[in-house]
């Protein structure tokens, strides 16, 4: 079967059309990613956080001593927050959901553009072309 090969014509004004579906379906994904977004950050402050702070570090300032100032600083290393790995992942997926999302909202916005400015002209598609305008 050809089907790879196979041209679909359509006109500018209908594809106009479909990158504005395009671009508002991507708008509300984003949307969607950043309450997701919104979530894990108030996980992350309500119950992700941890303070580690080194016992030997904590003594040896309660204690002053002299022999304190033998331990290098990587030693004594202070504070340190962490955070659960898991809300880390969650926090990145989030971000790259949105910014993939923001970026095919501006291409349908180009493609719109393109198509409202030549309504009658008349496009040959391929798959991947249709699949880019009319998939989900």
């Amino acid at each position: 079967m050809l089907r790879s090969k196979w041209e679909f014509e359509y006109t500018a004004k209908n594809l106009a059309i479909a990158a504005e579906a395009q671009k508002q379906f991507r708008a509300s994904r984003a949307k969607v990613w950043e309450q997701k977004k919104e979530e894990v950050i108030a996980k992350i402050k309500d119950s992700g956080l941890n303070v580690h702070e080194s016992i030997a570090a904590s003594l040896n300032l309660a204690n002053n001593n002299v022999n304190a100032l033998k331990y290098s600083t990587q030693h004594m290393a202070g504070p340190q927050i962490t955070i659960d790995a898991t809300m880390q992942r969650d926090l990145d997926e989030c971000f790259a959901k949105i910014q993939g999302h923001a970026e095919l909202r501006k291409q349908y916005d180009a493609w719109q553009q393109v198509f409202e400015g030549n309504p009658e002209a008349r496009v040959k598609l391929d798959h991947d072309d249709w699949m880019f305008f009319f998939g989900k």
